[in-house]
């Protein structure tokens, strides 16, 4: 322990000795450290740690799919969900939820609260049982809560408490306004609490007594309803896939005209969490793993570069009795010191890349994400100091045990040689290592910078997508009507005369609005009828994406009409039914042919609905004339596929929750108040919500994308600086050991130029196996990368060819400096150099 403490005092003073030298060393190793910590505590959060729920491996999400028409993900109808959860016998319990919105009101104790809008999620009585999470104040719902007349209460987020009640505990048992209705708040749910985070986090919770879409249990066609289980114990997802396969069998053969093709498949709530994820955190902590490697051998070469400078003084201590491990634990010991620095200086790099990380929606729930980690749980906790300690430790014994090895053999078995100031042997080979370390750290930039480059690529060719539309000055924003005050008329009257005001407005080009708004992760799919042609076969049925828009709303998006005309104001609920599809449409389903003039109907419109039973359909209720055809929108998101879409004018079908879409002729952050004040002037309970530019919705739909494209490319930005200053470094230093004999070529007559040549060929030779190397390791390793990629293949020749020149190029740069610089030595004092 003796012998440890004054290794540690002596590599101390031998490190403040060189400030310089441990300064950039430090700063090399908190670049690596630090960007793997950060990248690991997103991992931690993300990937491995249990999710916030009672036995959470035992909770699965259950999925409807249709593979004949691309839709491997489909929430369940009310209908589908009660037949799974009485034929599952792999379940414990079984519950569904759904979203909505609702205007909440009079929530505040005090006078003159804001009108605001909420989401809320209708859910099964059982939900929070199958979570495992209690109430933090108040009950749960009660199984009756299930059955409409049944139910009243509702349960409110510990945010909405402590935000529009007051915090008070002694608010369960009275009453908040939802949509004009009273409603009895009986639970108060635990802070932190978070499920069904899309659009908005949910913030009240009905339970299905009070459901809205009162003929939901008849309507087996509308998949609306996600579905989680908690699994009996001992039973894993394989065994429940294969009951649910059973399960869809018998469902397909029951109702063959909704259920036939349709699948039932299940998913561990952990993995869908994290799935879309993985791969992409997978490929960054290998890209920074790569930058520490990095990092490492341009420590290393540092080492042995200053190990040259001191093999005199290990020598010494050789010849003094000092045995070949000890002069290896001393230089061990310098290292681990050096690497405890840089961890300490990564950490707090890492302390701040996390907040960085908070600010980017790389994280985003969806629809078919009910949970995702919020930004503020992603932190630096204990797992992650601890993973940066074991981390410091390894790369202090990684960069520092090759040098140490080296030298600690240099300075025993070249004894006289190493007492000797010039020690050309030892200085040999330390520089044979030193290229070897360069060669690696070319081949590991290598790797790096094509991964960049792939995204780089892959960004900016999802950069160039038409989004169909013109996102430039459109500000959008949402309004929910309330049932209790809106009947469907009188929502359409409502809308007309705000759309009226807004057009008015100075600075509007165009106002309209939409029921699904285009990026918005929110989209409306149903079965479609073609008149004159035969009813398919439930195998062969077609579907179409369903939108209610008003008049204005083609040409306040900058939607172009491709043929015939959009909607007008005549076409209102005394005129013919009409409709607008867009291209992708015409072409599926009328391919070679005009589909102006023709008609058709989305299946739900042919249903005539009753109280108290099943619908009847009749296909004539629901025929609507086609008019026009829109030019195509990236619904999903640039990188999505172009779905079939069929317009029908607001006036025709009302609906009460719609996005409002203001084109202005300038900025239009600036309208958000007149806006506002137009919406109270015509009700002054009506809040709007969600405002945004579309140039933000844009922006949002690429987020994870460009997280990706953004640290990929820091990091091998920072990969080509180390790599550049660790081929001038070795270089460099060659040339100083190489002094006496340049001098002596340039006493015999050797031209400038020969030197220049023989000491860049020397660093080329070095670079070049590198970029070899890289280039089959780049070819092996960015197959991992498929899947983040955009119109850009994975061995995309251009890159690889583009970035081998570009790494080559810097690489000459770094050779030529220092081989410029040996051009100029004086042959007179390179004699006298020993």
């Amino acid at each position: 322990m003796q012998t440890l403490w004054q290794d540690l005092r002596y590599g101390a003073r031998m490190l403040l000795k060189r400030p310089g030298f441990t300064l950039i060393a430090v700063l090399t190793l908190a670049l690596g450290i630090g960007a793997n910590t950060a990248i690991f505590s997103v991992v931690n959060a993300t990937l491995l740690r249990p999710l916030p729920f009672q036995q959470p491996e035992r909770l699965a999400l259950f999925w409807g799919s249709k593979p004949r028409t691309n839709m491997p993900q489909l929430p369940l109808s009310l209908p589908n969900f009660n037949d799974v959860r009485a034929q599952c016998q792999s379940c414990e319990s079984l519950s569904a939820w759904t979203i909505g919105h609702s205007n909440l009101t009079q929530a505040n104790p005090a006078q003159g609260a804001e009108p605001e809008r909420v989401q809320y999620a209708i859910v099964s009585a059982d939900f929070f049982a199958t979570l495992g999470v209690q109430p933090l104040l108040g009950r749960s719902f009660r199984a009756e809560e299930d059955n409409p007349g049944n139910a009243s209460a509702v349960i409110v987020s510990h945010s909405l408490w402590q935000r529009r009640l007051g915090a008070d505990p002694a608010f369960i048992g009275k009453t908040i306004t939802l949509d004009g209705r009273a409603r009895e708040v009986c639970g108060v749910l635990p802070e932190g609490f978070r499920f069904a985070s899309f659009p908005k986090e949910t913030e009240v919770w009905l339970p299905f007594g009070l459901d809205p879409f009162r003929d939901r249990k008849y309507a087996r066609g509308t998949s609306a309803l996600g579905a989680i289980a908690r699994l009996k114990p001992g039973v894993n997802l394989a065994a429940a896939q294969t009951e649910l396969d059973a399960i869809s069998r018998r469902l397909e053969q029951a109702e063959p005209h909704f259920n036939t093709g349709w699948r039932l498949h299940a998913v561990a709530l952990h993995e869908q969490a994290s799935g879309k994820l993985r791969r992409g955190l997978f490929v960054l902590l290998g890209a920074v793993a790569f930058l520490l490697l990095i990092a490492c051998v341009n420590v290393a070469n540092l080492q042995l570069g200053r190990a040259a400078a001191r093999r005199r003084e290990l020598a010494i201590r050789a010849a003094l009795g000092a045995g070949r491990w000890r002069i290896v634990r001393q230089l061990l010991v310098e290292s681990l010191l050096l690497a405890v620095l840089g961890g300490g200086a990564g950490v707090l790099l890492a302390w701040w890349g996390v907040d960085l990380f908070a600010l980017i929606p790389y994280n985003a729930p969806n629809l078919f994400t009910p949970y995702t980690v919020a930004p503020e749980q992603i932190g630096i906790d204990g797992r992650v100091l601890g993973g940066a300690c074991l981390l410091a430790l390894l790369t202090g014994v990684l960069f520092g045990l090759a040098p140490a090895l080296q030298m600690g053999q240099a300075a025993k078995t070249n004894l006289p040689m190493a007492l000797k100031e010039g020690g050309a042997q030892a200085a040999q080979a330390m520089g044979r290592g030193r290229g070897l370390l360069v060669v690696a750290e070319v081949a590991l930039a290598l790797v790096l910078l094509i991964g960049a480059g792939l995204m780089i690529r892959s960004f900016a060719r999802l950069q160039q997508v038409e989004p169909g539309f013109d996102p430039r000055n459109v500000l959008t924003f949402d309004i929910n009507l309330p049932e209790s005050k809106y009947q469907r008329p009188q929502a359409a009257q409502f809308y007309e005369r705000l759309l009226e005001r807004l057009a008015a407005a100075p600075g509007v080009v165009a106002a309209g609005a939409v029921e699904y708004l285009p990026l918005s992760g929110i989209d409306g799919n149903t079965g479609l009828l073609i008149e004159g042609r035969p009813e398919p076969a439930p195998s062969g049925r077609i579907f179409a994406h369903n939108r209610v828009v008003t008049p204005d709303y083609f040409r306040a998006l900058g939607m172009r009409l491709r043929q015939g005309r959009a909607f007008t104001a005549a076409d209102n609920d005394k005129a013919p039914r009409v409709a607008v599809i867009n291209e992708t449409l015409a072409r599926r389903y009328w391919p070679g042919e005009n589909p102006i003039g023709k008609r058709a109907a989305l299946d739900f419109e042919a249903m005539r609905f009753y109280p108290d039973r099943a619908p009847d359909f009749d296909l004539a209720l629901g025929l609507r004339e086609i008019v026009g055809i829109v030019a195509d929108v990236k619904h999903r998101g640039l990188a999505g596929e172009t779905v079939p879409e069929f317009y029908a004018p607001l006036a025709q079908r009302p609906a009460r929750n719609l996005t409002v879409v203001v084109r202005t002729a300038a900025d239009p952050a600036g309208l958000l108040d007149v806006a506002r004040n137009e919406v109270r002037a015509l009700d002054k309970d009506q809040p709007i919500a969600n405002a945004s530019t579309m140039s933000e919705w844009l922006a949002a739909s690429v987020a994870q994308p460009r997280f990706n494209f953004l640290l990929l490319t820091a990091f091998a930005a920072i990969a080509l600086l180390l790599a550049a200053l660790g081929i001038y470094g070795v270089m460099a230093w060659t040339v100083t050991q190489r002094t006496r004999e340049i001098g002596i070529r340039l006493a015999l007559g050797a031209q400038s130029g020969d030197v220049l040549r023989l000491v860049i060929k020397q660093g080329m030779k070095l670079a070049l196996m590198g970029v070899v190397i890289g280039l089959a390791a780049a070819f092996a390793l960015t197959r991992l990368m498929t899947s983040l990629l955009y119109d850009v293949s994975a061995a995309d020749p251009v890159t690889f060819a583009v970035i081998a020149l570009l790494l080559t190029l810097i690489a000459l740069l770094a050779c030529w400096i220092p081989a410029r610089r040996a051009t100029k030595v004086d042959p007179l004092v390179a004699l006298r150099h020993e």
